[in-house]
């Protein structure tokens, strides 16, 4: 990666535009937009679409100062750090997070997610609780991939794909990246109604004993998984109803993810109309 800085006049920022959010990406340096630029290419499937526009509704200042690396959100400054390859996957992470909190028209809710006949299963967790292990072995028994990072709900409450590489974690080789290819999966293509939202993590010795919420609980709980809930709660609310009111939303404890997938499976095929 070149060092030399480029004259502030030639620094060109990169403005796009991705489900409905336009954002901006500024820096000191054109080798930091070139990279922020590739990450969000990555990071959102290239579902971007390169805009002009004056104000847009997130801007992102990448700066080089001296051995710092600098994240600055809508002029507040995040945070910093001095590994360039940990700055630009904090960059990542943000930049799905954000375009998620700020659409206009879809609720991104921080979940798992596969289709099995004809129904999305929903698989709500905040990180590092397994999901994506769990959405892995599911795919591996027969059900379509959408997602191990967010489920993106349109207003009539049907799910949309954001196939990414699964993402996984072990103690022994941290984290890593799958591919559906390599356990024989198949990358949805459809939205698809939700049938099931179950709300579970690993346990050790933990049972199958669901717990089935009441729509509007189910609502409820679902709210602190949706991203977009912080800026736009009154769509967030009446898509999450519209969820609500026709699936199952459960909770249980899991066991072990390969146990527990044919377990989930066959409580789909049994409740789930």
């Amino acid at each position: 990666m070149s060092n030399a800085v480029t004259p502030a006049e030639a620094i060109r920022p990169y403005t796009f535009e991705s489900y409905g959010v336009s954002v901006r990406i500024s820096s000191n340096r054109q080798d930091m937009i070139d990279e922020a630029a590739a990450v969000a290419q990555v990071s959102l499937l290239g579902l971007v679409k390169i805009i002009r526009k004056k104000k847009v509704d997130l801007h992102y200042q990448l700066d080089r100062v001296g051995r710092r690396y600098v994240f600055i959100q809508n002029r507040e400054e995040i945070t910093w750090g001095t590994s360039r390859r940990k700055f630009f996957k904090f960059f990542d992470s943000v930049i799905r997070a954000s375009i998620g909190e700020y659409a206009p028209d879809r609720v991104f809710v921080h979940a798992g997610v596969v289709g099995w006949n004809g129904k999305a299963i929903l698989l709500p967790a905040d990180s590092f609780k397994g999901k994506s292990t769990m959405v892995a072995e599911l795919v591996r028994r027969g059900a379509v991939y959408y997602s191990d990072d967010f489920a993106i709900l349109d207003e009539s409450g049907l799910v949309h794909a954001f196939p990414r590489h699964l993402s996984l974690r072990t103690e022994e080789f941290g984290e890593y990246k799958l591919t559906l290819d390599s356990i024989g999966g198949i990358a949805a293509t459809e939205p698809m109604p939700v049938g099931l939202v179950l709300l579970t993590e690993y346990r050790k010795g933990a049972k199958w004993d669901p717990i089935v919420f009441t729509s509007g609980k189910g609502a409820l709980e679902m709210i602190p998984y949706t991203l977009t809930f912080r800026n736009r709660p009154e769509l967030s609310l009446r898509v999450l109803n519209n969820v609500a009111s026709r699936a199952i939303i459960a909770s249980s404890p899991r066991g072990n993810a390969i146990d527990f997938a044919d377990v989930i499976l066959n409580f789909v095929d049994k409740t789930v109309n």
